[in-house]
């Protein structure tokens, strides 16, 4: 948070400093409106391309944002589907798969999720389903119940991992479009601060609290959105609540329901 008003006083100070600077060499020059309409047009269309890059982004950000939490979601309900398919399993192999679908869950809001802010995985994850597999791999396919559940768990293992895969690669990052939607909107806020200056101003008090105003606004937006560059970082990231909710609901399943 203190960053982020620190960089909007920074540039309000510098605009307001590049304002009176720019705007004093500039005084004894008359005012000249043949141009006007040509400057008028220019900086709409510094302004449509700022809004039309600002919206492209949003949406991207928003989409990235809503298909994290829907793979979240999935990912959970996968495993705990997994789970209820334990209650034919026959032991030891039982309790094995049960700890270690208990123990998934767990990790990935405890260990793997805060390390998806940089972007990386967790090895203790990655070990816990590695071993969902092989544990559901090593049951036997007799009698067709145990066959059929086994069946089910390693398609419901096949999602997870899919699922979980796709949650890494949107802790990457933005993709292409969204990096240059990420510079156009950076590129338009500079350039609708820069175009007054550079086509001509007066340093009247109120052109220049006019121009601090914008810059200040226009940096809040760009901080922003250059802080919701990935869905796991951020104000507006994703929190791993489908986790967190299904290890109390499989703690609260007595043993014997699964049977």
């Amino acid at each position: 948070m203190w960053n982020v008003l620190v960089i909007v006083l920074a540039s309000v100070a510098l605009t307001a400093v590049a304002c009176v600077l720019f705007g004093r060499a500039r005084d004894h020059e008359q005012a000249d409106d043949r141009d006007a309409d040509s400057r008028g047009f220019l900086g709409a269309v510094i302004s449509g391309l700022f809004i039309v890059a600002l919206a492209f982004y949003v949406v991207i950000v928003w989409e990235e944002n809503g298909a994290a939490a829907d793979n979240a979601s999935r990912e959970a309900a996968a495993v705990a589907d997994a789970y209820w398919q334990t209650s034919v399993m026959p032991q030891p192999q039982r309790d094995q798969i049960r700890g270690l679908l208990k123990e998934y869950p767990k990790l990935v809001a405890d260990q793997e999720w805060p390390r998806l802010q940089a972007g990386e995985s967790d090895e203790r994850t990655t070990e816990a389903l590695n071993s969902l597999h092989a544990e559901v791999l090593g049951l036997p396919s007799t009698p067709d119940e145990v066959k059929t559940a086994r069946e089910r768990s390693l398609e419901r293992l096949r999602e997870i991992t899919d699922l979980r895969r796709d949650r890494l690669d949107s802790a990457g990052g933005l993709d292409e479009t969204g990096k240059l939607m990420l510079i156009g909107t950076i590129g338009g806020a500079v350039g609708m601060v820069l175009f007054p200056l550079l086509i001509g101003f007066t340093a009247r008090k109120r052109h220049i609290v006019q121009i601090c105003i914008t810059a200040a606004l226009l940096a809040l937006v760009c901080v922003l959105c250059a802080g919701a560059t990935q869905p796991f970082d951020g104000m507006l990231r994703v929190e791993p609540d489908a986790f967190t909710s299904l290890t109390e609901e499989l703690a609260g399943i007595p043993a014997e329901e699964t049977r």
